[in-house]
């Protein structure tokens, strides 16, 4: 039995007791499919099918057609189709893909919003008032004599914790140990103002002079009227101490006193 000759009848039997015609979508298949399929030189030149066919064209005409139907069975089936092809995928796209960009990584911890109306009200500085006599403590630390005259060393302290205005001059007084007035001073006409913080200190001179009155009660010192009428005794050098400045005129005539302004 010739091995040739039996595979050209079989193949021979398949041709022509087959099926005419393929079904339709699997025959649409495999017409819009076979332009794609790479193909050698001239193979389009042989007849799709000859009434007679002999030997080795046979051989050659059954395995193109068993290339073309495996080829389109399994283009079918891996469903890579050319786009357009068969229903399957899309016209093609001239525009090139777009890869989508990542959301930036938040650095850090998203910033609190205001509320929509609300109001930041400022913060009001606390209001700075007078000082009170009540924190206000002076004393003489030292007495001086110069032509006739006697001139006290006066400190003002602030004894409170909060800050107050003072003014810097006040009418003086020389007053003896019974709180006599011994010589009344002028009140000043105006005077700038000082902040005394808690626990500071001020200094002033006050400069007395020409006593022509009956002797004083021991201690002498100095006071200080406030522009509300507020008053404060200077605590004496010394309990004992009676000195004042001597008379240059004739009895009975009025004496001087004035003084600087405090000062830090």
């Amino acid at each position: 039995m010739n091995p040739r000759r039996t595979f050209e009848d079989q193949l021979q039997d398949l041709m022509e007791d087959g099926p005419a015609e393929a079904p339709s979508p699997l025959l649409d298949t495999i017409l819009g499919a076979f332009p794609a399929i790479p193909q050698r030189r001239g193979a389009t030149r042989f007849p799709w099918r000859t009434p007679r066919m002999h030997g080795y064209a046979r051989v050659l005409a059954g395995m193109a057609v068993v290339v073309v139907v495996g080829s389109a069975a399994l283009i079918v089936a891996s469903g890579q189709l050319p786009a357009g092809v068969g229903g399957v995928g899309g016209p093609p796209s001239n525009s090139p893909a777009i890869a989508a960009s990542p959301a930036p990584a938040s650095s850090g911890p998203a910033s609190a919003t205001p509320s929509v109306g609300t109001s930041l009200e400022p913060t009001v500085a606390p209001t700075i008032g007078p000082c009170a006599v009540a924190q206000l403590a002076a004393r003489i630390t030292l007495w001086e004599g110069a032509a006739g005259h006697r001139i006290a060393h006066v400190e003002l302290t602030n004894q409170g914790p909060s800050p107050c205005l003072e003014q810097a001059t006040a009418k003086p007084q020389l007053v003896d140990g019974r709180d006599t007035i011994l010589i009344d001073g002028v009140a000043p006409s105006g005077s700038d103002t000082l902040t005394l913080a808690g626990g500071a200190i001020l200094t002033t001179l006050v400069q007395d002079g020409n006593y022509c009155g009956p002797a004083p009660v021991a201690p002498v010192t100095v006071a200080f009227v406030l522009a509300d009428g507020g008053r404060i005794v200077a605590t004496p050098l010394s309990p004992t101490d009676a000195t004042v400045p001597p008379c240059l005129g004739a009895a009975g005539s009025a004496g001087d006193i004035e003084m600087h302004p405090w000062a830090p």
